[in-house]
């Protein structure tokens, strides 16, 4: 469990394209944030930002089960 803050960022199986795992979770009804935006000056790894501040915890559940099934 974090101790603070509002993201938990997750680190994909190499070669996955995070972009496109974004755009498939907001199709099943998730928002999150691919990495790439977030390495503007170094080679961007496959990763995923998931905010999770003021999120119920029945919500992060459903969530994370149509991020799975997005993957």
């Amino acid at each position: 469990m974090p101790r603070g803050g509002m993201h938990v960022w997750v680190r994909l199986p190499d070669g996955t394209d995070s972009d496109a795992l974004a755009a498939r979770a907001l199709a099943a009804g998730v928002l999150v944030s691919s990495g790439t935006p977030w390495f503007p000056a170094e080679p961007d790894g496959a990763y995923l930002r998931l905010t999770y501040g003021e999120t119920s915890v029945d919500q992060i559940d459903e969530g994370i089960r149509r991020l799975s099934r997005a993957m």
